[in-house]
C-alpha cells in the first residue's frame, strides 16, 4: 500500500515559485526567438533591396550609355534614391534590432543564471521539506495506527486515498479495496444509501460530515460507528483533502438502546398505572410528574416541579405533607394522607401518598420515587359499610323483635304443637321472603309494592306475568316504592290476609274471588299516600256461632300494628261474602330511588 504524504503550505509555495520562474523563462525564450526571426527578416529584406539597387544601377548605366534622356531615366533615378533611402532606414532598423537582441541576450543570460540559482536553492529546500514530510508522514502513520479509531483521507472530490492500518485489520478489506468510494462496501446495506447521500452532500457543500452507521468487521458481524469528517482547505479556501475518523460506539449505542427500551417500558408502566407517580429530591421538591398527575390536577409539569405540587393539595392538609417529608429521611420512607384537587370534578379527593428512596451504590439517597393513590371511593365505601352495618344491626333488631312478637302471638293462638309449627313456619317464611327481596334489590334500592304483593300471593296461588290468576286479579301502578322500615310489617299483614283467604276466604272455595287494587293519592300538603284495597267475594266467612273466620292475629296486626308502627290508616271489615280491608300509608316522594331516609 502506497501512502502519499499530505502537501504542506511551504511545499505548495515553493512549487508555485518554481512554476512562476518556469513561465518567465519560457516567456524570455519566446521573446528572444521573435527578435531572431525579425532580424533574419530584415537581413533578407536588405539583401532584396541591395539586389534591386544593383539592378537599378545597371539599368541606369545602360540608359546613360544609350543616352536615353527620357522620363524613364528620371523615374529610375527617383526609384534608386527611394531604394537607397529605404536601404538606409532598413540598415538603421537592423542596427537597432541587433542592439536590442544583444541587450535581450544579455538579460536572458543573466535571467538564466538567476533562475538556475533560484531553482537550485528551491530544489534544496524541496528536498529538505520532503525529508521532513516523510518523517512527519511516518510519525503520522505510526500515530494513526495506534489510535483505536478507523482513520482515512480523501481528496477534494471525496475519493478516499489513504486508510490507517486499523481499518484493514477491522474490516478485512484488501489494500486497494476501500479506495475511492470502496469503503462504502463495508457499510451495512441498510445504512449504505443514506451514508452515500450524506457523504455526497457534504463533499458538494464543503460542510462537515457526521453520521452513525454500521461497519462490517472481518468476522462478518456489524458494529455501530460514529463517523466524522472535516475538510482541509488551502489559502484560497479550496478543499484539498478530507480527513475522516470512525469511532466504535457499538457498546454505548447498544446500552443506550437498552436504556431507552427500559425507559420506554418504565414510562409505559407508569402511564398505565391508576396512581399519580412522581420523583422528588431534597425534602419533597419534585423533579418530574407523570401524565396522570397533570391530567388529574390540571397542573402543567413545570407548575408541579419543586414545591409547586403543594398548590394542588387542600390548604388545611399541606402541613401533613410537609411534616411527613420532614421525617422521611429518618424513617427511610414517606407516607401521608391528604386531599388533592380533581380538575374534572372541581373538588378535592382523598389520596394516600407513599414514597421510597432510591439509593446509590454507597447507600446515599439520590432521589425519591412515589405514588399518590386515590382512596376517596374507598373511604366513602368504608363510610357506607359503617352505615350498612348499622342498618343491618337495626334491621336485625327489628327482625328479631318481629320474630319475637310473631312467635309470642303464635304461641298464644296455637292450641297444639302441630298448629304452632304450621303457623310459625308460614309466618317465618313470609319474613324470609321479605329478606330475600331486600337482599336481591341491593343497597339503596327500595322495594316496590307490586313486587311485595306478587311474592306473597305466589306463595299461595299461581299467577301469570301480569299478576293475574284464575281467582285473583291485581291492578295498580308499578314501582310504588316502600320504605325499608315498613316492608317487614306490611309483608306480614299481606301474608295474614293471603293465609286467611286460603284457609277461610275467597281462595278456599272455587267460587271465591280475590281482587287487590292500589293507587297513589296526594294530599294538600303534597304528601304521597299508598291506598291498598283488598276485597274478597263469593264466600261466607261467618261461622255457626256468628263469629267470622280468621279474626285473630291477622286482624290485630292490621288494625293495631300497622297504625302504631307505620302510622297507617286501616280498616278490616267482614262482609256478607268476604273480607274487605283497606290500608292507607305514606310512601316516599319518588318511586324506585336510593334509600336516604331510613335504616
Amino acid at each position: 500500500m502506497t501512502r502519499q504524504p499530505p502537501p504542506s503550505s511551504a511545499q505548495n509555495k515553493l512549487v508555485d515559485e518554481v512554476e512562476q520562474l518556469r513561465i518567465s523563462l519560457e516567456s524570455a525564450l519566446d521573446e528572444n526567438a521573435r527578435l531572431v526571426v525579425e532580424r533574419d527578416q530584415l537581413r533578407t529584406r536588405a539583401q532584396q533591396i541591395a539586389a534591386e539597387l544593383q539592378a537599378a544601377n545597371a539599368a541606369l548605366s545602360r540608359e546613360k550609355e544609350e543616352e536615353a534622356q527620357d522620363v524613364e531615366l528620371k523615374k529610375t533615378a527617383a526609384r534608386q534614391n527611394e531604394a537607397e533611402e529605404e536601404l538606409r532606414v532598413a540598415f538603421e532598423e537592423l542596427q537597432l534590432l541587433t542592439e536590442e537582441l544583444e541587450i535581450a541576450n544579455t538579460s536572458l543570460h543573466k535571467t538564466n543564471q538567476e533562475l538556475d540559482a533560484r531553482v537550485e536553492k528551491r530544489t534544496r529546500q524541496l528536498r529538505d521539506i520532503n525529508r521532513r514530510l516523510q518523517s512527519t508522514e511516518a510519525s503520522f502513520a505510526t500515530v494513526a495506527d495506534l489510535v483505536p479509531d478507523l482513520l482515512w483521507r480523501a481528496d477534494g472530490t471525496g475519493a478516499a486515498s489513504w486508510f490507517n492500518q486499523r481499518w484493514f485489520a477491522f474490516t478485512g478489506q484488501d489494500p486497494s479495496e476501500p479506495f475511492g468510494l470502496g469503503w462504502l462496501d463495508a457499510v451495512h446495506p441498510l445504512d449504505r444509501t443514506g451514508s452515500r447521500s450524506s457523504w455526497a452532500l457534504a463533499t458538494e457543500n464543503g460542510s462537515a460530515y457526521q453520521r452513525q452507521h454500521r461497519i462490517r468487521a472481518a468476522d462478518g458481524n456489524y458494529r455501530w460507528f460514529l463517523v466524522r469528517a472535516e475538510p482541509l482547505r488551502d489559502e484560497q479556501g479550496n478543499i484539498v483533502n478530507w480527513f475522516a475518523a470512525g469511532t466504535d460506539i457499538h457498546d454505548q449505542r447498544t446500552a443506550m438502546e437498552a436504556l431507552q427500551q427500559t425507559e420506554l417500558r418504565f414510562r409505559t408502566l407508569i402511564e398505565g398505572m391508576p396512581q399519580l407517580v412522581w420523583r422528588a429530591v431534597d425534602g419533597g421538591k419534585w423533579t418530574w410528574s407523570s401524565p396522570q398527575w397533570r391530567q388529574y390536577t390540571g397542573q402543567s409539569e413545570d407548575e408541579s416541579l419543586g414545591l409547586g405540587w403543594l398548590d394542588a393539595v387542600l390548604p388545611e392538609d399541606r402541613h401533613l405533607a410537609q411534616a411527613a417529608w420532614a421525617n422521611a429521611y429518618d424513617h427511610g420512607s414517606l407516607e401521608f394522607e391528604a386531599r388533592i384537587f380533581h380538575a374534572d370534578e372541581a373538588r378535592h379527593r382523598h389520596f394516600r401518598t407513599r414514597a421510597l428512596p432510591v439509593r446509590d451504590v454507597e447507600g446515599r439517597i439520590v432521589e425519591w420515587l412515589g405514588t399518590s393513590t386515590d382512596v376517596d371511593d374507598l373511604l366513602q365505601l368504608q363510610k357506607r359499610q359503617d352505615v350498612l352495618v348499622q342498618e343491618l344491626q337495626h334491621r336485625t333488631r327489628n327482625l328479631m323483635a318481629v320474630v319475637h312478637a310473631v312467635t309470642t302471638r303464635t304461641i298464644k293462638e296455637a292450641t297444639t304443637l302441630d298448629e304452632f309449627r304450621k303457623c310459625i313456619d308460614d309466618r317465618l317464611q313470609a319474613l324470609a321472603r321479605v329478606q330475600g327481596l331486600l337482599s336481591r334489590r341491593g343497597r339503596g334500592l327500595r322495594i316496590p309494592f307490586d313486587l311485595l304483593l306478587r311474592e306473597e300471593l305466589l306463595a299461595h296461588v299461581a299467577l301469570d306475568e301480569e299478576g293475574q290468576g284464575s281467582q285473583v286479579s291485581t291492578r295498580g301502578p308499578q314501582d310504588v316504592a316502600l320504605r325499608s322500615a315498613t316492608v317487614q310489617t306490611l309483608a306480614l299483614a299481606l301474608h295474614e290476609l293471603a293465609t286467611n283467604a286460603v284457609k277461610y276466604g275467597a281462595l278456599s272455595t272455587p267460587s271465591g274471588r280475590l281482587d287487590v287494587g292500589w293507587d297513589i293519592r296526594v294530599d294538600e300538603a303534597g304528601r304521597r299516600f299508598l291506598l291498598v284495597d283488598w276485597r274478597e267475594s263469593g264466600v261466607n266467612m261467618v261461622e255457626a256461632d256468628g263469629l267470622p273466620h280468621g279474626s285473630g292475629y291477622g286482624r290485630e296486626l292490621i288494625e293495631r300494628a300497622l297504625p302504631y308502627q307505620l302510622g297507617a290508616e286501616t280498616s278490616y271489615i267482614f262482609g256478607a261474602d268476604g273480607v274487605h280491608c283497606t290500608i292507607k300509608m305514606t310512601v316516599p316522594s319518588h318511586d324506585i330511588s336510593l334509600e336516604n331516609d331510613d335504616g
